[in-house]
């Protein structure tokens, strides 16, 4: 195979996922870590060997051992690249996973402390959209990418709304305090359709069709933490769903299947994630052992 059929059968399997009904960001990650191995190809004339196979994976090994890349993306490039072999015919070629040690602690992790602080500075800089995102994060645990369903009239259906997210159907339940503080942030902005997190343009804040960009929504919050003094490494996409996951567990009578479902989770594996404490609190609750 030479490297311009190698280019075109990557752009095939890659045209074969979008057909299959892949995302387009799925199909934009297999593109582009297929198009490191033919970058990685410095020879006109391919031969898919057993042998050939493992000196990629040496390379992307040594990658690991520089530091320039870190063991989850190394795996995201052997899995899809081992899903082009099979679809090339060459099963028996495929290479194994890089190991590693599974971190049963989190990282950078927001604490309820570093929550309540950034929603009094909110208030404080009178970013009010702010504070009812944060608001909002905390108390349903929703992806950031789920606040297109925060419409007008989503509100006034009821404390259920009904979204289509990660190929699934699921409700977004909010209690009594947020539903109601929603409907009086939409009363108060004169907001009655369309989106409630607005463009923050002047021009563009009035149109209902308009919503935050999610890099400006991270940008304030980034300010509104730093101002608070709270570790600006703990506001990130899954900050609030980790921090809603705990609190979530240590109430009397919440079970797993519960917060798997409210978080939008198909397997159990996924939700275990959200729910590991940070190495402080372990510590803490270590101190109160008495020998």
């Amino acid at each position: 195979m030479t490297k311009d059929e190698l280019k075109q059968k990557i752009e095939e399997f890659c045209e074969n996922e979008r057909l299959d009904e892949k995302t387009t960001k799925t199909v934009v990650d297999y593109r582009n870590c297929l198009n490191k191995f033919y970058d990685y190809i410095n020879e006109d004339n391919i031969t898919f060997s057993k042998d050939s196979t493992i000196k990629y994976k040496l390379y992307l090994e040594q990658q690991l051992k520089t530091g320039q890349a870190k063991v989850s993306s190394i795996n995201k490039y052997v899995v899809i690249f081992n899903k082009f072999l099979k679809y090339l015919g060459y099963k028996d070629l495929i290479i194994k996973h890089f190991r590693s040690q599974k971190k049963s602690s989190l990282e950078n992790q927001m604490s309820n402390q570093e929550h309540k602080r950034m929603l009094r500075k909110a208030k404080e800089l009178e970013e009010y959209e702010m504070y009812m995102i944060i608001k909002t994060f905390a108390q349903t645990a929703i992806r950031i990418s789920e606040l297109k369903y925060f419409t007008f009239e989503n509100i006034q259906k009821g404390p259920y709304i009904d979204i289509y997210s990660k190929g699934k159907e699921r409700q977004i339940i909010l209690i009594g305090d947020l539903h109601r503080s929603l409907k009086k942030y939409c009363k108060d902005n004169n907001i009655t359709e369309g989106f409630i997190f607005r463009s923050p343009d002047p021009i563009l804040k009035q149109d209902s069709n308009r919503m935050i960009n999610p890099s400006t929504i991270w940008r304030h919050l980034k300010k509104i933490g730093g101002v608070a003094r709270v570790n600006l490494d703990h506001i990130h996409p899954h900050g609030w769903r980790h921090l809603f996951a705990i609190a979530y567990l240590q109430l009397p009578g919440s079970t797993m299947t519960e917060l798997m479902d409210i978080l939008g989770h198909s397997k159990m594996e996924t939700t275990s994630i959200y729910t590991r404490t940070t190495l402080q609190e372990k510590k803490k609750k270590m101190e109160m052992i008495k020998f």
